[in-house]
């Protein structure tokens, strides 16, 4: 029996996988740690390992800042399937304002408690489309979620810069209507049709049906 470990996005932590939780119910979420400052995503991921058992045969499931680290972590550890939701593999998939932070350091201008409070944006667009459940979990993990871990993994985020196609088997469901990540730049997604970037929870019949065909082929 495979081992299945979830993996969350950033801002957010197990709460967001309640309904991939409701499918795969013996899956265990990898909180987030609290990072060292200056630590890249690389050595984030080391530690993140030591979470990991490697006795037995495992899969990562990671969204967003989580798919990027399952990507880190696949350099590591050797997974038997890694699949990302709603994330990228490497720099090439990356959208051209996060590239080119790197250069002009326009993240710097802004502090993790100001990029929690724009999680209210995407709350109030839930909200008005109906997804209260979505926009009640997203409020909720801002709230808890710390400025500092924000501030760090944006940093890291803009400033990733892996080994191209270091692992050619990842499975990646991603949304049509991503507007961080768009689809346009993701290469052999498996679409999902009006997803957005927070598909798992205002789409999770869609998502979990292509995560357990995922998990299972």
């Amino acid at each position: 029996m495979m081992n299945i470990y979830l993996i969350p996005g950033l801002g957010a932590d197990k709460r967001m996988y309640a309904h991939q939780l409701k499918a795969l119910p013996d899956a265990k979420v990898l909180e987030h740690l609290e990072p060292i400052k200056s630590e890249t995503l690389t050595e984030y991921a080391g530690r993140v390992a030591k979470e990991i058992d490697t006795t037995k045969p495992f899969a990562l499931v990671g969204t967003s800042l989580g798919g990027i680290i399952s990507m880190e972590l696949s350099r590591i550890l050797n997974p038997e399937k890694i699949v990302i939701i709603s994330s990228i593999k490497n720099r090439e998939e990356m959208p051209l304002f996060i590239r080119s932070m790197r250069l002009l350091k326009l993240h710097k201008l802004t502090t993790g408690a100001r990029i929690k409070r724009s999680y209210n944006v995407m709350v109030k667009r839930l909200g008005n489309r109906g997804d209260s459940f979505a926009a009640k979990m997203i409020r909720e993990m801002a709230a808890d979620c710390s400025p500092e871990f924000i501030e760090w993994a944006v940093n890291a985020i803009v400033n990733w810069h892996p080994p191209k196609d270091y692992r050619s088997d990842i499975i990646h469901i991603h949304g049509t209507k991503d507007m961080l990540f768009p689809i346009q730049k993701i290469k052999n997604p498996i679409a999902i049709e009006n997803g957005s970037h927070v598909m798992n929870m205002t789409m999770s019949y869609e998502v979990n049906k292509a995560l357990l065909k995922a998990l299972k082929d």
